[in-house]
């Protein structure tokens, strides 16, 4: 099924077209997905891999240059607090967001040249990837259980809630956000599942999650210009377009999530990231 439909696909980009088919669900695929427990990056490497689109050395390139459209989602969804780390008016914020971006580039520069390796021969990684997703997602589902259990006694669930992030939980959270330039292993299931293991309120772990990335993809971008290709191989005007489109998805799928973790209890939010985290790693298993 995904062979024909990806032969399909493959067709229609023979079209000459201002914006050819591809171009738009790579974007969707980015902007729906970054903000799930599901790698936007895994997805699309595969996509736009069996595609053959663009090279393959090209690929990882194209990847990051897309992160700058759900990087702008964040900059618009939180101007004020952006402002203020900008302006070094939070300093609290400010510190935590430094000591996870160096954390961050601990495990994330050597894993990210490795990876870039690693797509000049074969597509192993992601594989590596969804198997740790599935690890992950079960984690999740026993720490939803943990969480679970108080609610059923005299003891409130908001006493495991209130707890802001602190040097520790931002440098260990900065660590696990490097892992994730591997495909397969999504960014935002890994650092807010990080996050909430380590009892942090949930929403207050989304919005960290979300402000943890803009410093992490500026950062990679100027890895990937460093290093070159500076952009992959595909007309300007049709990366901006695509830049938009990511923008525009990703800010709607930023701000459905947050709606649903206004809704539902702690340990019910760890229950959906782990169960979906599982499902979407079980087809490496198949």
């Amino acid at each position: 099924m995904v062979s024909l439909f990806i032969s399909s696909v493959r067709s229609h980009c023979e079209w000459k077209t201002p914006m050819e088919p591809w171009h738009i669900i790579v974007a969707l695929i980015q902007g729906l997905v970054e903000w799930l427990p599901i790698s936007s990056e895994g997805q699309v490497v595969l996509f736009v891999y069996n595609l053959g689109a663009v090279p393959q050395t090209e690929i990882v390139t194209l990847v990051v240059w897309l992160h700058l459209g759900t990087a702008l989602a964040v900059l618009v969804r939180y101007p004020r607090t952006i402002l203020e780390v900008a302006t070094l008016k939070d300093r609290a914020l400010f510190r935590l967001l430094v000591i996870a971006t160096f954390a961050t580039a601990v495990t994330a520069i050597p894993l990210y040249l490795f990876l870039r390796a690693i797509l000049t021969s074969d597509m192993g990684a992601s594989d590596i990837g969804e198997l740790l997703n599935i690890s992950i997602g079960i984690l999740l589902m026993i720490t939803a259980l943990v969480l679970y259990l108080p609610t059923r006694s005299t003891l409130n669930e908001l006493d495991v809630e209130e707890r802001d992030p602190t040097n520790l939980v931002a440098l260990t959270t900065g660590l696990v956000q490097g892992v994730s330039v591997l495909p397969g292993l999504s960014r935002s299931g890994l650092t807010v599942s990080a996050l909430l293991m380590q009892k942090i309120d949930k929403e207050k772990a989304l919005r960290f999650s979300f402000l943890m990335s803009v410093p992490a993809v500026l950062g990679i971008l100027v890895v990937e210009i460093l290093i070159g290709p500076a952009i992959p191989s595909i007309e300007t005007v049709d990366l901006l377009a695509m830049e938009v489109i990511v923008f525009i998805t990703g800010l709607a799928s930023m701000e459905f999530l947050l709606r649903i973790a206004k809704r539902i209890q702690f340990w019910k939010l760890c229950l959906l990231i782990g169960v979906i985290a599982v499902v979407f790693g079980i087809p490496v298993l198949l």
